[in-house]
């Protein structure tokens, strides 16, 4: 019996696992590649605004969209200080894209006194699919927050 003929079952195994393998490679780089990116009118923004004994608290607003459109997004906050907080409004959309979608942003001091306050500090604006644990769309917003 021939090499080839005796070693012909493994050979085909192997080939059909190296396909196999191949197919999810292209089929999983072509799906990202697809998926949908946000679309930020400004990208950074900063807050700029001076801190007061009581609330301190500045806003920007910017706006985004998705391409190409999805439905039911939710945005959601993060800071690079427990000092400051960030939110946004409204924190969610039936619809991102095709059209730009307006976004307040606000930061407020969360500390005791205003020397507390004062610093520069990084927050994110991140927008999710369906909820805020659901998939994310890059890119990301950066907000640079300034505290005088």
């Amino acid at each position: 019996m021939s090499p080839i003929r005796r070693y012909l079952p493994h050979l085909l195994v192997g080939l059909t696992m190296s396909l196999i393998m191949v197919g999810a490679y292209v089929a999983v780089g072509f799906a990202s590649s697809t998926g949908s990116k946000v679309i930020w009118s400004s990208n950074p923004v900063t807050i700029k605004f001076t801190a007061t004994t009581g609330s301190s608290s500045g806003s920007t607003t910017d706006s985004f969209k998705c391409a190409p459109p999805v439905t039911n997004v939710v945005l959601s906050t993060s800071v690079s200080s427990t000092k400051i907080k960030l939110t946004v409004a409204p924190a969610s959309q039936a619809t991102c894209g095709p059209s730009y979608d307006s976004e307040t942003l606000t930061a407020m001091c969360q500390t005791l006194t205003a020397a507390q306050c004062r610093g520069t500090y990084t927050g994110t604006v991140t927008v999710h699919r369906s909820s805020p644990y659901g998939n994310t769309i890059p890119p990301s917003l950066t907000v640079n927050i300034v505290v005088n």
